[in-house]
């Protein structure tokens, strides 16, 4: 047997659980448009709508809302969509005002009541898709209007809900692909996303700076002394009577463990802990026998200062968990999550992002 124990990342890694697992945003070799990997984005069909999506950070190009209204026909994304009809994915903008903490985010939504075709299909944005916002404007009053109205009427729109703002000047930062409703169950992998003329590989290493997934989930809060991850594997050597040494050797186990102390001891994180935990409200239950399979992320910042994730898409809470409570001293939650293998996905994912 062999184990590599480390600390994942530089500095200080976040951790973050979703539970019940019913919105997975992971990478997939199962099907891609470019490429070896598509960004795979996953609804349950059921639980609470919420954004299960692939974004990207594009403020360094300094785009601003004048010049991408004037463009929208230059954004488009690769799509490969399950054949059910459904809400499919949003494509949203996000601008943030470079004089003041104001910020609104533009969502069209050229795939509503979309029924999924099962091969790759390009969508390219057109003047009169349909689109909502909302945001916060320059006096910090929250601005909102899901009333749905064409991409290329937005600014004016929004310039004349802010209290008169110009909001010409305002820089492009964020890139969001997403799903938002939790039913029907459908699947859509997204490759090869344009924005404003320029084309971003998706893939782990692609060209999309600070790329990162998510599925909705929750950062767990403060740790006691940071997160771990430990590979282990067993491995079996072939050996022949006429050599000393084994002429090869094979792998017929691998784990994976992720361990932390929980230094926020709330009860959403004891019933994540614990693997048969029950939580109803404010009340946790034992005994009930329900091993829970959550989805796992951890992002921190790698050696070259770029956003590294680490996806265990399937996981369980497994060991035993043991808080003290006395006087003068804290209560932490010690945990470990080992990863499941599901078919055809890899059971972990290390993406080290380039930019």
């Amino acid at each position: 047997m062999t184990k590599t124990i480390s600390n994942v990342l530089v500095g200080v890694a976040s951790l973050f659980l979703r539970e019940p697992n019913d919105a997975k945003a992971e990478w997939s070799a199962v099907q891609q448009y470019a490429g070896s990997r598509s960004a795979k984005l996953y609804k349950g069909g059921s639980g609470n709508n919420g954004s299960t999506h692939l974004e990207f950070n594009v403020a360094a190009r300094g785009l601003t809302m004048s010049q991408w209204t004037a463009a929208i026909d230059t954004n488009s994304f690769y799509h490969y969509a399950s054949a059910v009809l459904g809400n499919f994915a949003q494509f949203e903008f996000r601008f943030e005002d470079p004089d003041s903490d104001a910020w609104v985010e533009i969502t069209a939504v050229p795939l509503q009541n979309y029924t999924g075709l099962a091969e790759w299909v390009k969508t390219t944005l057109a003047d009169g898709d349909m689109s909502g916002y909302g945001g916060v404007d320059e006096l910090g009053t929250s601005m909102f209007n899901w009333t749905l109205a064409a991409l290329s009427s937005q600014q004016g729109v929004i310039e004349g809900v802010a209290d008169g703002a110009d909001c010409s000047n305002w820089i492009l930062s964020r890139i969001r692909i997403e799903l938002w409703e939790a039913s029907p169950k459908r699947t859509q992998y997204i490759d090869s996303v344009e924005v404003m003329g320029t084309t971003y590989t998706i893939e782990p290493g692609g060209t999309a700076p600070a790329m990162s997934l998510d599925s909705g989930s929750i950062e767990i809060g403060y740790t006691e002394d940071g997160v771990t991850m430990e590979y282990t594997v067993d491995e079996t050597d072939t050996e022949v009577e006429e050599e000393t040494f084994a002429i090869g050797r094979s792998i017929s186990k691998e784990t994976v463990a992720v361990t932390c102390n929980m230094a926020e001891s709330s009860l959403d994180n004891m019933a994540k802990a614990m693997a048969g935990a029950v939580r109803s409200g404010n009340i946790l239950t034992l005994g009930g026998g329900v091993n829970k399979t959550l989805n796992l992320k951890i992002v921190g910042i790698n050696p070259d200062g770029y956003i590294t994730e680490i996806l265990i898409p399937h996981c369980t809470a497994t060991g035993a968990v043991a808080m003290s409570y006395k006087r003068n001293e804290k209560t932490v939650i010690p945990v470990t999550f080992q990863a499941l293998k599901t078919q055809n996905e890899p059971a972990v994912t290390v993406i080290y992002n380039a930019a």
